[in-house]
């Protein structure tokens, strides 16, 4: 009966694979710092340093795909913009930093419909003003200069780029909103493919160099297996029959499909249809990706279950998935019905409460921990390992005496 594992990045980082933010910016910074890339200087950028050299052997890098790597990174605009914000520590910090960019994009678009072209036309030969215009407010200025919306002179003078201007006859009367849009939405598809290219590079060749190989039996006994990650490291490091069901795709470079954006359209007054295409649901549902989730067990309310989170953050950006899983055990009508969280220290242990809580409420949570329904057990404990082992076909239904 069904065991389900449901996996976030921190799995691929519990191996010490380079998956992190940090070690995506790092490294593909560095290919233009030295002459010659090899193992060493590559990795020892990586916060899984000690790691890799541990549990990997060192082999040869695609440097056809690496040459790629290094004209895309140079072009790219989201690439260019996030290389150099240091605030950034995780994924789910990217992400809200891509939802920040459009806010500040769009709702500048919309002040200068607003307050500028409202007024009347621009004549084409005077599309130079000073930082007032956006009440020198340097964030908004800096953005939409790095994203080539305006330019900036030696004396902060803004100029406006052209191609995002509708022009007639000798003025211009608009800003193309739906030229900016287009033009964001192809940089990060490009920049998604850097992300692809990233992870056939420097990630992908550990399946094959490992050292010492894992523990096969810890999940032999999972029955479905679905990833928020991109890569295929379940099924290359643990022998399962179950292979892994990506929620946001999969790492392939030349399909490029993978999910990558914002979670929710942000609150305001913004027009919501030049957000839409960043969003993770439009991205799953235009590319086909595996939506369905856990609809599969919709109709086998009465069989046990137990699902088991490692690695993942349980963060808000996930509240669709984490509130379906909850819900459906809520639901259930059989005997054994189990929520296990997968944990490394007491410290991360508690920040993955914290963000169950945000999501589901403290009535829910202190219900589910009462009852013994929801558990948080430290990867190395015998607990885990009792339930992972644990035989849960018998006894399904709930019988009232």
């Amino acid at each position: 009966m069904p065991k389900i594992l449901i996996t976030g990045n921190g799995f691929d980082l519990s191996l010490g694979l380079p998956t992190s933010y940090s070690d995506f910016i790092n490294i593909l910074n560095s290919l233009n710092e030295y002459g010659e890339l090899d193992y060493e200087t590559i990795y020892r950028k990586s916060i899984n340093y000690n790691q890799i050299t541990e549990n990997y052997k060192s082999f040869d890098f695609n440097f056809d795909k690496i040459e790629i790597l290094k004209g895309e990174i140079k072009s790219n605009l989201w690439f260019q913009f996030f290389k150099n914000e240091f605030e950034i520590d995780t994924w789910i910090d990217f992400e809200n930093k891509i939802e920040y960019v459009l806010k500040i994009l769009f709702s500048s678009v919309k002040y200068l419909k607003d307050n500028l072209f409202s007024k009347g036309s621009i004549n084409k030969d005077t599309v130079n003003f000073n930082s007032k215009l956006f009440n020198n407010n340097v964030e908004i200025i800096q953005v939409l200069n790095k994203f080539n919306i305006i330019s900036l002179n030696e004396y902060y003078e803004i100029r406006f780029n052209e191609n995002y201007l509708i022009r007639k006859y000798d003025f211009f009367i608009d800003v193309d909103i739906n030229k900016i849009t287009k033009e964001l939405i192809e940089e990060l598809d490009n920049f998604k493919k850097i992300f692809n290219y990233y992870f056939e590079v420097f990630v992908f060749p550990f399946y094959f160099n490992q050292k010492k190989r894992v523990g096969k039996t810890l999940f032999s006994n999972i029955n479905k297996h679905y990833t928020f990650n991109y890569t295929p490291t379940f099924d290359k490091f643990y022998a399962n029959a179950q292979k892994t069901n990506f929620l946001h795709g999969k790492i392939d470079s030349s399909s490029n499909q993978i999910v990558l954006g914002i979670n929710e359209i942000p609150d305001g007054e913004l027009d919501k249809r030049y957000f839409l295409p960043f969003t993770k649901y439009f991205q799953k549902l235009n590319n086909n990706t595996d939506f369905e989730f856990i609809t599969e067990f919709e109709k086998k309310k009465n069989v046990n279950y137990i699902f088991f989170f490692f690695g993942h953050s349980l963060d808000s950006s996930d509240s669709d998935y984490i509130n379906e899983i909850f819900n459906f055990v809520n639901d259930l009508n059989s005997r054994i019905k189990k929520i296990v969280i997968i944990h490394h220290n007491d410290k991360s242990k508690s920040q993955l409460l914290i963000n169950l809580l945000n999501i589901r409420g403290k009535d829910d949570i202190q219900k589910l921990m009462k009852n013994n329904i929801l558990v948080f057990n430290h990867i190395d404990s015998t607990e885990l390992k009792r339930e992972l082992d644990r035989d849960i076909s018998k006894s399904s239904m709930i019988t009232i005496s």
